[in-house]
């Protein structure tokens, strides 16, 4: 089999998909860590300083809203001021409630002006403002004493959440102060950190890339290693293994396959096996009987010629059945359906085997209560009817009866065929509808039609979405039956 375009093994794109998946989250780790990691940290800062702020002014008139306050600050490492804010000719006053720890060095305590300053921001933007407020010296320690490291204009920044809240006698105002620390150094220790874990990781996603796609991919190199023998008409081959759902299932798909194919295979041999015999029976009279009244004078009768002729209409039903099987399998069987009546055209068929009644003892027994009609190929129907017949008649037994029974329902017409020969044995009666098979593996010549009757009428009859069947009992006989739906007579 020449192979075109060949592609590279799967384990390679598992490998490559694993190490870009790998890639990926270094990448979005390192933008997160580094580029965005500011960002985040401010982001987070302001939104805790504004929490805590909401949290106050939901409690300010808890009696324990002191504890309150110190537990906010211990937790949070923030500063909070909360003042009695009263008016005086429209201007405010306020009177200290509450100072944080550093309150002789606080911000808020220190520069009033910056109270004055958070409340009317607070006041335009409807209760609540956050200030950050650039190039703030460290805070001073608690105890008041001032750090001696030299101070650094672009090192931090004071975050201020203002909010104004209203009790039912008095106004408040809560500040909540946060030192935004530099991040500088910090970002330098992750980065440090990212290439050391960047390099790891990679050494990681290697290791299990390579190993988990091997894990992968080797089953599946095996199934195709045994593909290829399979398309060698191995069929012996059985396909097991796989790590996953989806693999067992191919594996079990492929298995089953390999066994219809054997089967296909023996069923095959079978057939050629029997077209042969078939073939060579009739051709073999033909030319002996030719040859008989060819060279010995007074041979040349019509008991002779009708012979010859009988063989070849033999010769000319096997390759019309052999025919028939082709055009229906492949859906190329053309159907001229019309409505007529199945008891009549059952009756037009016992005629055909007046003959046989009459030299071989056949009885041959039609049974039905009332006419029936059906839609459907008046031809390929009697079709099926000849061949239930035929079969009934090559197993029919030492009685050689064959019973055609018609029953009718409301909607319904069921025909039965019943023999009362061997039997079929209930393992194979699956198989007897399939292409070539023969329930006796040892082939003898059919008393009537070819031997592929039974493939016809289960192609015919699922043309029609007809249901069918067979009923039968080992050493007492077999009752095939099939059935369509009723229309009104036209």
């Amino acid at each position: 089999m020449k192979q075109t375009n060949r592609k590279l093994p799967l384990r390679v794109y598992l490998s490559c998909a694993f190490l870009a998946l790998s890639l990926v989250l270094i990448v979005i780790m390192w933008l997160f860590q580094t580029v965005f990691f500011d960002d985040f940290y401010r982001s987070i800062k302001t939104f805790q300083a504004e929490r805590c702020a909401l949290s106050v002014s939901k409690n300010i008139e808890d009696e324990q809203i002191t504890e309150l306050l110190k537990e906010i600050e211990e937790k949070n490492d923030m500063d909070v001021s909360l003042y009695g804010v009263t008016k005086y000719n429209s201007n405010p006053i306020f009177s200290p409630i509450y100072a944080p720890h550093n309150f002789i060095s606080s911000h808020s305590i220190v520069n009033m002006s910056t109270v004055y300053d958070c409340y009317f921001k607070a006041l335009e933007n409807g209760g609540q403002t956050t200030i950050k407020s650039e190039n703030i010296p460290p805070k001073y320690n608690r105890f008041g004493m001032g750090f001696d490291a030299p101070f650094d204009k672009k090192s931090s920044q004071l975050l201020t959440c203002a909010v104004i809240t209203q009790s039912e006698d008095e106004e408040y105002l809560i500040l909540v102060e946060s030192d935004i620390a530099p991040v500088t150094s910090t970002v330098d220790t992750l980065k440090v950190q990212l290439i050391i874990m960047t390099v790891f990781m990679v050494i990681i996603s290697i290791f299990f890339a390579v190993i988990t796609a091997q894990y992968l991919s080797k089953p599946l190199h095996d199934t195709n290693k045994k593909a290829k023998q399979l398309a060698n008409q191995n069929y012996n081959i059985a396909f097991s293994g796989g790590n996953y759902r989806e693999l067992c299932e191919l594996n079990d798909t492929l298995t089953y396959s390999a066994h219809e194919l054997r089967k296909v295979d023996e069923l095959r041999r079978e057939l050629i096996a029997n077209i042969s015999h078939d073939l060579r029976t009739p051709l073999t009279m033909i030319t002996g009987y030719s040859e008989v009244m060819r060279d010995i004078p007074g041979e040349n009768n019509p008991e002779n010629v009708q012979i010859i002729i009988d063989e070849a209409n033999r010769l000319s039903s096997l390759v019309s059945d052999l025919m028939d099987i082709s055009k229906l399998e492949s859906g190329t069987a053309t159907m001229q359906d019309s409505v007529f009546c199945i008891t009549d055209c059952i009756k037009e068929i016992f005629n055909r085997y007046t003959k046989l009644i009459e030299q071989d003892g056949y009885n041959i027994v039609f049974e039905y209560d009332t006419d029936a009609y059906v839609k459907a190929d008046p031809l390929r129907i009697s079709q099926v009817l000849y061949n239930l017949i035929n079969n009934a008649i090559n197993y029919s037994g030492d009685d050689k009866t064959v019973i055609v029974k018609q029953s009718v329902s409301p909607n319904n017409v069921c025909i039965e065929v019943i023999d009362h020969g061997v039997g079929i044995e209930e393992d194979k009666i699956p198989y007897i509808w399939d292409r070539y098979y023969k329930v006796d593996k040892e082939h003898k010549m059919a008393v009537v039609g070819t031997g592929l009757g039974l493939s016809i009428v289960k192609n015919i009859l699922g043309r029609y979405d007809a249901q069918y069947g067979v009923k039968s009992t080992l050493g007492f006989g077999s009752d095939f039956w099939f059935v369509l739906k009723t229309v009104e007579k036209e």
